[in-house]
């Protein structure tokens, strides 16, 4: 499916460089590093692109020349990156990641960093809700109360404009420090007509993770559709009920960005006017892929790759 005309979802959001060691251990051992790309709404952005829709990523970054390289990235992958903001006086952000025998640890540089300047009046408004959706996430009213009062601006006006709100709370409770992530989340709720909840965020916000507690809480929000994923699957429960699609049993190499990538899945079946069942379906296939190669906006998968997928399974489902 290839990409063309107006915009079809806008991403805002915080870009990094990713400084991934080329061996696992103490980052102060490690001989080097390889350089890529990252950032939650950055991802879905990328992962739309690469399954043929017109996306575009809005957000502030570094004057500098890890700024530069995340708008060239963007650039090369099809992301239309014209609301950007290249900002003189504060740097794009960093992280690191470290591989040591208990897992994947991260270690941010991103204080006092442009995407942390972020607040209304300081990005183009009319690009941030030219598309048909808006995605937001609750990783950037954490970086700062800029961002968290641009988030919240952003969340009202593409409501009364006939934005569709697609929201990811996707926490991370050392960004939020002593503060508490629901109330700066939890406000956004009702105004997203479509809402991604990890099962432990489904838990924390809505008072259960199982599909009954998902759909009661559902209506008493008011929100649209809301999706619950996790490692064995997905569902989502909406006006048609809750509809159920199991996961894929693949090797995880990086988990990183699999959850961007189920979520860019999700939102391209539904520009499509696919059924639930159908973006659920594509939507795991997509965070299947993304899991079994390192990278962060580099694991989003291609068309063909997640199709590939969904055709196997239905093809041994026969």
């Amino acid at each position: 499916m290839e990409a063309s005309g107006a915009l079809e979802v806008v991403t805002l959001g915080e870009a990094l460089i990713v400084m991934d060691p080329v061996e696992r251990g103490p980052l102060r051992h490690v001989p080097g590093f390889r350089k890529r790309v990252g950032g939650a709404e950055l991802n879905v952005a990328v992962a739309l692109a690469r399954l043929g829709h017109r996306a575009g990523w809005a957000g502030s970054v570094g004057d500098d020349e890890f700024g530069r390289e995340v708008l060239g990235f963007l650039r090369a992958e099809g992301v239309d990156v014209s609301g950007a903001v290249l900002d003189p006086g504060a740097p794009t952000g960093l992280y690191f990641k470290e591989w040591r025998a208990g897992g994947l640890r991260a270690h941010y540089y991103r204080a006092g960093s442009a995407a942390s300047r972020m607040a209304p009046g300081r990005l183009d408004e009319g690009f941030l809700l030219s598309g048909r959706v808006l995605h937001l996430t609750g990783i950037t009213p954490a970086l700062s109360g800029g961002c968290e009062e641009l988030v919240r601006r952003l969340a009202g006006e593409a409501g009364r404009r006939g934005v569709l709100l697609s929201f990811d709370a996707n926490i991370r409770w050392r960004l939020f420090g002593e503060r508490d992530p629901r109330k700066a989340i939890e406000p956004l709720l009702p105004l997203a007509d479509l809402l991604f909840l990890s099962d432990e965020e489904a838990e924390l916000l809505l008072g259960g993770s199982d599909p009954r507690s998902v759909e009661q809480a559902r209506g008493r929000l008011g929100a649209g559709v809301v999706v619950v994923h996790s490692a064995s699957g997905s569902f989502a429960a909406g006006g048609d009920g809750v509809v159920r699609r199991e996961g894929y049993r693949v090797e995880a190499v990086d988990t990183v960005g699999a959850g961007d990538a189920f979520v860019g899945g999700f939102l391209a079946g539904f520009l499509r006017g696919w059924e639930t069942g159908a973006c659920l379906e594509l939507a795991n296939a997509c965070g299947a892929c993304a899991v079994a190669v390192p990278g962060d906006a580099a694991s989003m998968p291609a068309e063909e790759e997640a199709l590939a997928l969904l055709r196997g399974r239905r093809e041994r489902e026969r």
